[in-house]
């Protein structure tokens, strides 16, 4: 029978000290198996060991008790992409939490790229790089963007699945991702690389250079790289039809016509007659040129609407810098010394589209509001012919697209240092310790934007006593008010425009300190074999600043509203680590941690595992672990900071009689319930009361304002986490391994708020109506009714479940009739769960699972087929992912029951290597190479968005060729 091998890999002390006091343990294959590297054929299994994260204590002949899987330089290049994020999305049971595809709405994080196990989220991921915590690249989250690492400096990448906080600390509850950088690089190696995509039009280049030198006889290792990577935008209408905004706006489950906007350059004006003016008016509410129309034809949105999509990006233009340098050096007593240095700088620009306002618009904060005001009805920019049957004001609705398109332009950069030392204590035992400082800094300019209270002035004019006109406010004319003319297409001058235009900056920085210690090495002999442990303090300090223009915080602006914070924490912690072999064949590990925070006290972690072999070709492992997850600074100290959410209201539709309204799609509420919680708003009584709206259901549909709130409150989350699996070399074929692994992660108290549409839906649908603590946080318009506000605190819900089953199936074969080597890696996941419960109306659980759905398929899938012969090297990889329903609540009779396909998504990749003395290797490849963009998704739809793509299904890049070459010197 063909035993599971346990070969160490060659270890040097540089590389046990790669990670100081968190270093990369060198642990046996059989726990995961590692890819081909670059310079491996596709039927290299090298030495069946792999380098696991997990533990501190360094074995050279060992495995490990949790789900880990590895990747290599191979894997990224192979990939298609240069961006880490979006080589780990690919792989079943790993969500790209952000990339530039899916942030482009995100006010904060537009461009980042960042990992997400499990469907868990990204700040219960924890990334490190070479074992040792890195500075998060956001500043509403601990998010580390994976394009700050340079591709061409990663020697692998190693993600377990698990609770691991007992190992590493707070925030390792969904599992680990952690970067391996290179350390003993002799050489000069450069990539350089092109792609474009056909559909799209998105191209990306990229520019890697590595150094390195060994001197002193190997003793010391110096190494130096940098990369250039730019990707260009892609546009909402310089795709395909598909990426247009559709919205199902009959109602009915027919979506064939583009989403327009009733907001129009040139405006749409009301008063108290029509307007139906022949020659001004295209029909009684617009201004466009009239092209014949039966003028007494309302304003249609559908057909006369603007198409708000030319111009507007669905994924930025992003350039990133990165620059890398490394050195280590082994001294005659034996200590080690290692220091790294890793800067970034990653440019993104959104480009929205043309913001847009109405009369009623609030200027300044929620409880000191006032309206941009209507137009006088004495007002002399008002059209001659319309003046002739026009009366009284003017109630106005203008997009300005004179100002420009929104943008958002975001320079970060990123700057960590480590430096370590490490030795030996006598025979078996070692010491490490370690320094860390990282720095982030996002400066943020919002840029063509409009100055509210600037329009509330200049719309507010009087004859200047010359023949012209001026500001009535002697204040704003100090100021430099111009008199605005919002009449029609072009009527806006670029001196109006100036005034009434306006950018706003946003400086954020994240600064970290790690320092630490620790020892491992043999405690005593058992009859089974020798105990090992590691033992460890570490303190921590994070902080960060986040300073804003003071136009922002006026809220006079259509500028996105980021509170300004001044907060740090920090923490000391002290851990343990054990392996004790209780039979030749059985061994345990425990580990545990104590960690006293100043923000929330003292928490402990720990987790008990073990692995047996009961045959040489079988292995099984299994691991109970309690992980907690201490809430970040913007999760106890921000204030209100904005974003905009979809909200479908429950009030829509409603009529003065009480009738009209639907009860929310899956829900037990009462249409009668929601109806009297409704006609009791003052907002919408006032709505109803004013007589243009006689006969007129009450609507809102659209977007409102969904600011993110911290909570001093909120307490940690605790996880406990369960896996188990097993590893088996079957003896009728060699090299071949079958991995199989179950894990079970349920988070309790966990942080994060109630959604939008939820919170809203829990409040007009309950009987206690307004007196929850749904109805506390939501802010209708007193004069119209529409939801302005509802702000999504943070708090300490009740519970998050993800469990699953992992499949990997990793052979290298040959076939005798063909030549050559093969190679067969497959992936497969299988979601059991995922939910998210809190505690709803009346103090009733409500659990909501999203398991099935197109934002959480059941099946995922990676198969990749590989083969070389001598210098050629060629591989087809298959996705695969299951369909899934829209929207969960949705009965199956209804018209808007959307059931997608199941999604498969082709790569294809060949390299050939010459032998020159170069080593240079040319290599392109193919990605989605059918061209497969999955289900159309309207807007209105639950896994719609403004790409009609449901992101987890599809790509918004389309069939994308690339090449490039390799040469090392």
């Amino acid at each position: 029978m063909r035993e599971l091998k346990r070969v160490g890999r060659a270890t040097t002390r540089g590389t046990l000290m790669v990670g100081a006091a968190m270093s990369a343990i060198v642990l046996a294959s059989t726990a995961g198996l590692a890819q081909q590297t670059s310079e491996a054929p596709a039927g290299a299994n090298q030495d069946d060991t792999i380098v696991v994260t997990g533990s501190r204590i360094r074995r050279t002949n060992a495995t490990t008790a949790i789900p880990t899987q590895i990747f290599t330089t191979n894997d990224i290049v192979e990939s298609g992409t240069v961006d880490v994020g979006e080589l780990l999305a690919e792989m079943p049971g790993v969500d790209a939490d952000l990339s530039p595809e899916n942030s482009e709405l995100s006010i904060q994080n537009s461009g980042l790229s960042t990992v997400n196990l499990r469907g868990l989220g990204a700040d219960r991921t924890l990334v490190l790089i070479n074992g040792r915590r890195a500075v998060s690249n956001s500043g509403n989250g601990e998010r580390v963007s994976l394009q700050t690492i340079p591709a061409g400096f990663v020697q692998s990448i190693e993600v377990t699945t698990g609770g691991a906080s007992a190992i590493y600390g707070s925030d390792a509850i969904a599992g680990v991702a952690n970067i391996i950088l290179e350390r003993d690089f002799d050489g000069i190696e450069v990539n350089a690389r092109y792609g474009f995509a056909d559909a799209s039009g998105e191209e990306e280049t990229t520019v890697e250079l590595t150094m390195g030198r060994n001197f002193d006889n190997d003793r010391g290792n110096i190494m130096f790289g940098a990369s250039y990577d730019h990707e260009t935008p892609i546009y909402a209408d310089e795709t395909r039809p598909d990426s247009l905004r559709f919205d199902d706006w009959s109602g009915n489950g027919e979506f064939n016509d583009i989403y327009l906007s009733s907001y129009i350059p040139g405006g749409r004006f009301e008063s108290d007659d029509a307007w139906n003016v022949d020659g001004v008016w295209y029909n009684d509410q617009s201004l466009a040129p009239n092209d014949g129309r039966n003028p007494s034809v309302g304003f249609e949105t559908d057909l006369d609407g603007f198409n708000f999509r030319p111009g507007r990006t669905l994924s930025p233009e992003v350039t990133a810098y990165t620059a890398a340098l490394a050195a280590r050096y082994e001294f005659d007593n034996g200590v080690e010394a290692t220091a790294d240095f890793l800067w970034s700088r990653v440019d993104s620009l959104y480009e929205g589209s043309y913001e847009a306002a109405i009369y009623s618009t609030d200027v300044g904060p929620l409880g000191n509001t006032f309206d941009i005001g209507q137009i006088a009805s004495d007002h002399p920019f008002i059209p001659a012919a319309v003046e002739e049957t026009r009366v009284g004001s003017v109630s106005w609705y203008r997009r300005f697209n004179e100002i420009g398109q929104e943008t958002r332009d975001n320079e970060r950069t990123t700057a960590r240092a480590a430096v370590g030392l490490a030795g030996d204590l006598g025979d078996t035992w070692r010491w490490q310790t370690f320094a860390t400082y990282g720095r982030f800094e996002q400066n943020q300019i919002q840029g063509n934007n409009l100055n509210y209270l600037n329009i509330h002035h200049a719309l507010d004019i009087e004859s200047d006593g010359n023949g012209g006109y001026q500001c009535v406010d002697a204040g704003a004319r100090a100021d430099g008010c111009v008199p605005l003319d919002i009449f029609g297409e072009g009527s806006i001058t670029p001196e109006m425009a100036d005034y009434i235009r306006i950018a706003g900056h946003v400086q954020q920085i994240r600064e970290q300190t790690v320092l630490g210690g620790s020892v491992d090495g043999d405690l005593f002999e058992m009859p089974a074999g020798t105990v090992a442990a590691a033992f460890g303090i570490e303190w921590r300090e994070e902080s960060q600043d986040t300073n804003v223009d003071a136009i922002i915080l006026e809220e006079t602006t259509s500028l996105s509203v980021v509170p300004e914070i001044e907060a740090s924490f920090d923490v000391v912690e002290a851990f343990a680590e054990l392996e004790i072999p209780l039979f030749s064949n059985v061994t345990a590990q425990l580990a545990g941690r104590v960690a006293d925070y100043s923000t929330i006290g003292t928490i402990y972690s720990y987790n008990a595992g073990g692995y047996w072999e009961p045959t040489d070709s079988l292995r099984l492992r299994g691991q109970y672990s309690r992980s907690q997850r201490a809430p970040t600074i913007t999760e106890i100290f921000s204030a209100p900071r904005q974003d905009s959410d979809s909200l479908l209201d429950p009030c829509d539709g409603l009529m003065p009689d009480g009738s009209g309204v639907t009860p929310p799609a899956g829900s037990d509420f009462s249409a009668a319930t929601i109806s009297a919680n409704c006609l009791s708003e003052a907002g919408i009584q006032a709505y109803f009361a004013d007589p243009n709206n006689a006969g007129q259901p009450f609507e809102f549909d659209g977007s409102v304002n969904g600011p993110n709130a911290g909570n001093l409150n909120v307490r940690e989350e605790t996880a406990d986490t369960f896996t188990v699996g097993a590893v088996w070399a079957p003896s009728f074929a060699e090299d071949l391994y079958i991995i199989v692994d179950y894990y079970n992660i349920r988070v309790e108290d966990a942080i994060g708020s109630i959604s939008t549409q939820t919170t809203v839906d829990l409040c007009y649908g309950a009987a206690d109506f307004p007196n929850n603590r749904f109805c506390d946080v939501i802010t209708r318009d007193a004069s119209d009714g529409r939801v302005v506000e509802v702000i999504n605190r943070q708090e300490n819900l009740n519970e998050l479940l993800s469990e699953g089953i992992d499949v990997s199936v990793m052979w290298d074969f040959e076939v005798d009739s063909l030549p050559g080597e093969f190679g067969l890696d497959l992936r497969y996941s299988r979601s059991l769960a995922d939910e998210f419960e809190f505690v709803g109306e009346a103090g009733q659980p409500v659990r909501e699972d999203s398991n099935g759905s197109m934002y959480d398929p059941t099946h995922e899938a990676r198969a990749r087929l590989s083969w070389s012969e001598g210098g050629f090297y060629a591989s087809y990889t298959l996705h695969y992912e299951s369909g899934g329903i829209d929207d969960l609540d949705v009965d199956p009779t209804d018209p808007l029951y959307f059931v997608a396909d199941d999604q498969f998504r082709s790569n294809v990749y060949a390299r050939y290597r010459f032998d020159n003395d170069y080593r240079t290797s040319v290599y392109a490849g193919v990605t989605n190479l059918f061209d497969e963009m999955g289900p159309f998704m309207p807007g209105n739809f639950a896994s719609g968005s403004s790409s009609n793509i449901n992101s987890p299904q599809n790509s918004l890049v389309g069939r994308q060729f690339y090449f490039g070459i390799r040469s090392e010197f």
